[in-house]
């Protein structure tokens, strides 16, 4: 036998005697990892299954309950509220905004007012959460503590909150409220200025602006 060959056939027994120890030593944790993994990917499935059925059943929740809203407001909120109180965070900030109109819709001020407040302070996405507590001040505007308002609507009228436009409106009037006139033409000039404003809302703007004793020409940028 040649010595090259004789040291490779060394060198494969060596080899093979380390990993029989390695496996001796191993091998239950390795089988044992093995079996988790399997476990795992099938406890994935079945989750993601699960998961699937238990939204397509919050869906058919939220349908039963539009279809009540014309019939029974309030028993619509209700049936929404339920699906908020079980619902994924999705699920459950929408169900708690159609709660809310339902129930306003229905005569009920103050469940609305709490179903807004409660989305305000669990809703996880940034979004949703703005547009909640947009909602929540519109529909405090009348009666509510003007400067109060002022204070909650200041933070959504930011660069970059996604209802900007309409939190700086909803704050002009409040500012009116609160006696601040000078402050309420701020703020409507700033609107009129932002090229970013919805013509509709530019144009409304322009109004309550020149009853203000604003320009009659279009504020310059």
């Amino acid at each position: 036998m040649k010595s090259e060959e004789f040291i490779r056939e060394v060198d494969e027994e060596l080899q093979w005697e380390r990993l029989a120890k390695f496996w001796q030593r191993f091998g239950p944790y390795i089988i044992g990892l093995a079996v988790l993994v399997v476990i795992g990917t099938a406890g994935k499935v079945g989750y993601e299954t699960w998961y699937d059925k238990r939204v397509q059943d919050q869906a058919r929740i939220y349908a039963a309950a539009e279809k009540l809203l014309a019939e029974d407001p309030v028993k619509a909120a209700q049936k929404w509220l339920e699906l908020a109180a079980e619902g994924e965070d999705g699920f459950a900030a929408l169900a708690r905004l159609r709660a809310a109109a339902a129930f306003d819709k229905g005569g009920d001020r103050e469940q609305a007012l709490e179903a807004l407040r409660k989305t305000v302070a669990e809703a996880r996405d940034p979004v949703v959460r703005d547009l909640a507590a947009l909602f929540l001040a519109q529909y405090r505007i009348d009666d509510d503590d003007p400067g109060a308002l002022v204070r909650d609507l200041e933070p959504l009228t930011t660069p970059g909150r996604p209802f900007r436009h309409s939190a700086r409106e909803l704050l002009a009037i409040a500012s009116l409220r609160a006696g601040d006139r000078e402050r309420a033409r701020t703020v409507l000039k700033e609107i009129l200025d932002d090229a970013t404003t919805p013509l509709g809302q530019q144009q409304r703007v322009r109004e309550i602006f020149d009853a203000l004793g604003g320009s009659g020409e279009r504020v310059a940028s």
